[in-house]
């Protein structure tokens, strides 16, 4: 879903080139990117955030966090990891509320395009719920290996990765790339 985001991104701007090109050259006058450009971009941040919490690129502020012992530690990442999946949880219902608003009052977009608002709502829902189960999974995955006393993989699921841990991932990757075993 995040490739699929990214590339309506790519697409959109591709599209808002030729639109800048074809208004340069006097060819003709296309007025959609800008519509179909705040479509992808919804499309593009919710169908990449379940992708963010399975890499665990979600951002928080640990300084104070790291200076605390393992337990206490991944206590604290289980929080951030299940509070992001109760605000997922209730950003997808506000989204679901908007869908259904929109299809029970036929609404459409006020452009030259006038396509129906649920078709761009119910895809950036998508995501969202995307995102809430992924986000309940891992918070599930977390407190199994927690409760099993397995704190290093409830830290690997949970927790923000450390300095160290992308340093040793950024050696991996190139030793990978270069065909090295480690």
């Amino acid at each position: 879903m995040a490739r699929l985001g990214g590339g309506a991104l790519l697409g959109v701007a591709l599209l808002i080139c030729l639109e800048v090109l074809l208004r340069m050259f006097r060819i003709g006058n296309m007025s959609v990117g800008t519509e179909l450009g705040s479509y992808a971009l919804a499309l593009g941040a919710t169908w990449s955030l379940a992708y963010v919490v399975l890499e665990r690129g979600h951002v928080r502020v640990d300084v104070i966090a790291r200076q605390l012992p393992q337990v206490p530690r991944i206590v604290l990442d289980l929080f951030a990891l299940s509070s992001l999946a109760v605000v997922g949880a209730v950003l997808t219902n506000g989204a679901w509320g908007m869908v259904s608003t929109s299809l029970r009052l036929g609404a459409r977009s006020n452009t030259t395009l006038g396509i129906p608002l649920a078709i761009p709502q119910a895809l950036w829902t998508l995501g969202l719920a995307w995102f809430t189960l992924v986000a309940i999974g891992r918070t599930i995955q977390a407190l199994r290996a927690l409760l099993a006393r397995d704190i290093g993989e409830a830290s690997r699921i949970a927790a923000s990765p450390s300095a160290d841990d992308e340093v040793e991932e950024a050696i991996a990757e190139t030793n990978s790339r270069l065909g090295k075993s480690e």
